[in-house]
C-alpha cells in the first residue's frame, strides 16, 4: 500500500472515531483531510515518545564513538537519536578490539554526575546525557585508547510525510494513535468538547496497556536500600 493511502486510511479511522461515520472528502478536502492528519500525528509524537523506551525504536549496544586520546570525555550523538536509555542498571561500556568490557559508566540524570555519597567512597565512573552530547564523567584512560563506547539508545519515532509512513508500521498499537490523536482534536473543538474526557480515559487505558507489553520482558529491579552495617554499639 502507498504510503498517501496509508495515511487516508487512517486518518478515515480518527475521523470515523470522532463522527461515527466515514469522511466523505475528496479532491482538495481529501488532501487537506491528509494533511490535517500528518500534523495531528506528528504532534502527537511528542506526547508519545517520551512515554517509554519503545521497543522498535530501541538499538542496544549502539557503537557511539571509538576512543581516539585521553582528553576527550563528551560525545555526540547523531540527530537520529533522541536519548541514551537510562534505567537503575544501564551503562556505557568500554569495550576492547577483542570484545571485552573494560570499563563501565553508570548512565545517569544529569545532577547525578557527581557521586557524594558517603556511604559509597568507590565513587563509580558515571556518564549522562546533555543537551547533544553524552558526557562522562571522566576522561579515557591510555589503556582505553582504540576501544569502543556502547550504550543502548532510542531513535526518534519516524515522522509522515505524504510519502513516507514508517511512523504508522512501527506503533506498537493503531489504537493507541487513534486515541490519542482523536483526544488532542476533539480537545481543540468547542462543538466536541463533551467528547474529550472520553478519549482521554480510552488513551490512558489504552496506553497503560501498551507500557504493560512494552515492559513485559524487562527484568523487575530490586529495592534499593542503604547499607547501616557500619552502625555498631548500643542505642
Amino acid at each position: 500500500m502507498a504510503a498517501l493511502d496509508e495515511i487516508t486510511e487512517a486518518a478515515q479511522d480518527v475521523y470515523f472515531s470522532i463522527n461515527g461515520t466515514e469522511s466523505p472528502a475528496t479532491g482538495t478536502s481529501l488532501t487537506k483531510l491528509q494533511n490535517n492528519y500528518i500534523r495531528a500525528f506528528n504532534l502527537w509524537l511528542d506526547e508519545y515518545e517520551t512515554e517509554d523506551y519503545w521497543n522498535k525504536l530501541r538499538e542496544n549496544d549502539y557503537e557511539l564513538a571509538t576512543v581516539a586520546n585521553t582528553t576527550d570525555y563528551s560525545f555526540e550523538l547523531p540527530e537520529e537519536y533522541r536519548t541514551p536509555v537510562f534505567n537503575q542498571n544501564q551503562f556505557l561500556k568500554v569495550v576492547s578490539a577483542d570484545d571485552t568490557v573494560i570499563a563501565r559508566f553508570k548512565m545517569v540524570d544529569p545532577n547525578q554526575r557527581a557521586n557524594d555519597d558517603p556511604e559509597n567512597l568507590d565513587y563509580p565512573d558515571r556518564a549522562t546525557f546533555s543537551g547533544r552530547n553524552v558526557v562522562l564523567s571522566r576522561p579515557l584512560r591510555a589503556s582505553e585508547v582504540g576501544s569502543t563506547l556502547k550504550l543502548d539508545v532510542v531513535k526518534y519515532h519516524p515522522r509522515l510525510t505524504t510519502t513516507d509512513a514508517e511512523g504508522l508500521e512501527v506503533l506498537p498499537s493503531k489504537q493507541l494513535a487513534v486515541l490519542g490523536i482523536s483526544k488532542n482534536m476533539t480537545l481543540s473543538n468547542v462543538t466536541k468538547v463533551s467528547l474529550s474526557p472520553s478519549f482521554t480515559q480510552k488513551y490512558g487505558d489504552e496506553m497503560k496497556k501498551q507500557l504493560a507489553i512494552n515492559k513485559a520482558s524487562n527484568e523487575s529491579y530490586d529495592a534499593q536500600y542503604s547499607n547501616y552495617g557500619y552502625i555498631t554499639g548500643l542505642w
